[in-house]
């Protein structure tokens, strides 16, 4: 099959939409393919990730038919209280001989932790004693909901002085001790680190916060902050998402097949990623440097920066045939790459 022939065969899967939606994804795709090529794409390696035709029309037309207002009335449950249960100094024990394959987490402000272990262990610790922890058990599915905030108001500096330990935020540390299917934190106002945790997959997002995660073994792994740096160590995926508007995004010993790593406001800095990959690294507003540990032997290379200076010494850098792509852009800031 040529790309037209692929181009055809979409634009024939596509019919259940309305004609200018049709015409609208079909004219993306060919441009994105044109420019794809212009770069150095063959005909053959575009059409390898692409795959089915088919395939690519379902995931078009499912996103045509998500509708806004459904993803809100399916948001609505998570801020409901029924059925919610209050953690006590015996949770551990409770949930002793529970099957849990699903490990979700609700906080609102705090210090979040998850952490192997021979045992499932719980501590938390609210400075303000305002913070309640709750959670709820269904099928498999363990979620636990933080609230409460740390806005304490002081009017000294004497005042701040006795106050000063209530402005540390809650703490909540979690031991788990088995593989699981699902590990989920959404935490609003605070760091999370998560270390040396199997899962399927790992969804973590902050709103103002850090995340630090090491040693992680899963399929998927999804790191996302709206204000705070992302750090990722010694951990293997098939397929990485890391994505931060405001901090600093690291990735070192991560192996993965697939990798999505971008920054609004701050630098990438990437050590021995697997060399032999399908990635795209992008700086709107910072630098980007990638320290490879061996040269790819399929991957072809793709350096840009639209204001700053690009450093490859992987320019040169012959393969053997094109399976992969790895793109490393920034559109402010310069962009190196070096070979160790």
């Amino acid at each position: 099959m040529s790309l037209n022939e692929f181009i055809i065969e979409l634009e024939k899967e596509l019919s259940v939409l309305p004609k200018d939606r049709q015409q609208e994804i079909v004219e993306n795709f060919k441009n994105q393919t044109q420019k794809a090529m212009a770069l150095g794409d063959t005909e053959e390696y575009l059409l390898k990730i692409l795959g089915e035709p088919s395939e690519v029309a379902k995931k078009c037309i499912a996103e045509e038919i998500i509708e806004k207002p459904e993803q809100k009335k399916e948001e609505k449950p998570l801020e409901k209280k029924k059925g919610r249960l209050p953690v006590t100094g015996n949770f551990a024990a409770e949930m002793k001989d529970k099957d849990i394959k699903q490990l979700i987490i609700h906080g609102e402000s705090a210090e979040i932790k998850v952490v192997t272990g021979k045992k499932f262990g719980i501590k938390f610790l609210s400075y303000t004693r305002k913070g309640k922890l709750e959670y709820e058990m269904d099928n498999g599915q363990l979620t636990l909901h933080h609230s409460g905030s740390n806005d304490v108001k002081f009017n000294t500096i004497i005042d701040f002085m006795k106050k000063r330990k209530q402005l540390k935020k809650d703490e909540l540390v979690i031991t788990w001790p088995e593989p699981l299917d699902m590990l989920s934190v959404n935490n609003k106002d605070g760091k999370v680190i998560v270390t040396d945790i199997e899962a399927e997959e790992f969804r973590i997002t902050t709103e103002v916060g850090a995340i630090e995660c090491a040693g992680l073994t899963g399929n998927y792994g999804e790191l996302r902050s709206a204000m705070g740096a992302l750090k990722l160590e010694s951990s293997d995926f098939m397929n990485l998402f890391m994505e931060t508007e405001m901090g600093k995004l690291t990735a070192a010993g991560v192996s993965s097949e697939r990798y999505h790593l971008v920054t609004e406001l701050g630098k990438i800095a990437l050590d021995n990623l697997t060399a032999d990959s399908d990635l795209k690294a992008l700086s709107k507003m910072g630098s980007v440097s990638v320290n490879y540990r061996e040269k790819p032997r399929f991957t072809k290379i793709v350096a840009r920066a639209n204001v700053g200076k690009v450093k490859n010494a992987l320019e040169k850098n012959t393969i053997e045939k094109q399976n992969y792509r790895a793109e490393y852009m920034s559109e402010m800031g310069s962009v190196k790459i070096t070979v160790n």
